[in-house]
């Protein structure tokens, strides 16, 4: 009997510590499988996050790579359109360059053919000037006097525009027993701004006319050997400008 109640109560104690330990396994589980629960929601939070940067990452760099490719045609469009510019330039430069050529060298015909034609006429006038006297003397008692060429004179770069902010001068002297006559074969200038001023003496001291546009002035004698000139023009408006023929005279 009494191995009984001993084997009894051994049977309660073991049941009551292996039901103890039990429970505490139990609850120890419970915990461990709550903090896992907890750390994988963690993990999972983080993966979450990480996977929404990498993301945004991505689109940013599909972005960057975007406007790069934007950027570089827009390059490529700027580079063609400035190529297409520069032959553009270069033809309309070479253009111009051979019609200033070509102008160039029609001018200088122009002008070697003007000088040409300006000495045959210097020629012929003093041609003409030469006989003049003859034909005097032999009707010396209708004209009473004697006339011969002497030179010519004429604004610069005439029968070209004279060029601006001028101030030429002639000092005519035709010798000792003649006097000086003037006469202006062509007249164009500025009107009151580019003036011909013509003097009777050896400077500007005795005026005897001031002229300007494009009426021709009258012919002109001096009192004595010397005749005076100037030509003055402004910076503004150029014209061809003037040219006179000189001569020397004899009165009897």
């Amino acid at each position: 009997m009494q191995l009984v109640l001993v084997i009894f109560f051994v049977s309660c104690y073991c049941t009551k510590y292996v039901s103890g330990v039990t429970t505490q396994s139990s609850e120890n589980v419970t915990v461990k499988e709550k903090d896992t629960i907890e750390e994988v929601n963690v993990i999972k939070n983080n993966y979450h996050e990480l996977l929404k940067r990498v993301i945004n990452n991505e689109i940013e760099i599909v972005d960057l790579k975007n406007q790069k490719q934007y950027l570089k045609n827009d390059l490529e469009n700027t580079k063609r359109y400035m190529t297409c510019q520069m032959e553009d330039i270069k033809d309309f430069t070479e253009e111009k360059y051979n019609n200033l050529n070509e102008t160039k060298a029609a001018l200088m015909k122009t002008m070697i053919s003007f000088s040409q034609s300006l000495k045959l006429l210097n020629e012929t006038m003093q041609e003409l000037s030469y006989r003049q006297p003859e034909k005097c003397e032999e009707n010396k008692t209708e004209c009473n006097c004697t006339e011969s060429f002497h030179e010519t004179i004429a604004s610069p770069g005439y029968p070209l525009e004279y060029s601006n902010n001028l101030a030429k001068n002639w000092s005519i002297d035709v010798g000792s027993g003649y006097r000086v006559e003037l006469q202006f074969t062509n007249f164009t200038t500025e009107l009151k701004y580019d003036v011909v001023m013509v003097y009777d003496a050896v400077d500007a001291t005795d005026l005897m006319g001031s002229f300007s546009g494009d009426d021709l002035p009258p012919p002109m004698i001096s009192t004595g050997r010397y005749m005076f000139l100037t030509f003055t023009s402004d910076n503004n408006v150029q014209y061809t400008g003037f040219s006179a023929n000189v001569y020397k005279i004899t009165s009897t």
